[in-house]
């Protein structure tokens, strides 16, 4: 569950962006700044605001996944590669860089 709701952290916060611009690139310059100034501009704000609190959320979140991971393997079940624990930490790194680049 921890891997999930870091996955969809992540979407919420950086699919969603990406979705919105994506759509503003292909909908023209005019619509998409209508589009961004309108219906996004509060969200990207509070996202700004509370960055750092959802990149520490993040951490925990992965924290909590790893040790649930380590925890389960440690009792004997023989599992594959853990790609869920994987994308997480990944979406994690991509959290980090994105807010790094953001204020650089």
């Amino acid at each position: 569950m921890a891997h999930a709701a870091v996955v969809g952290l992540h979407t919420l916060c950086c699919g969603l962006p990406a979705l919105v611009l994506l759509a503003a690139a292909l909908s023209g310059a005019t619509s998409g700044a209508a589009l961004l100034s309108d219906s996004f501009g509060q969200f990207h704000e509070f996202m700004h605001q509370h960055e750092l609190w959802i990149l520490v959320l993040s951490a925990t979140l992965v924290a909590v996944g790893g040790w649930l991971e380590a925890r389960s393997r440690r009792n004997g079940h023989a599992h594959a590669f853990p790609w869920l624990f994987a994308v997480s930490v990944l979406c994690f790194f991509a959290n980090v860089a994105i807010i790094l680049l953001h204020r650089g």
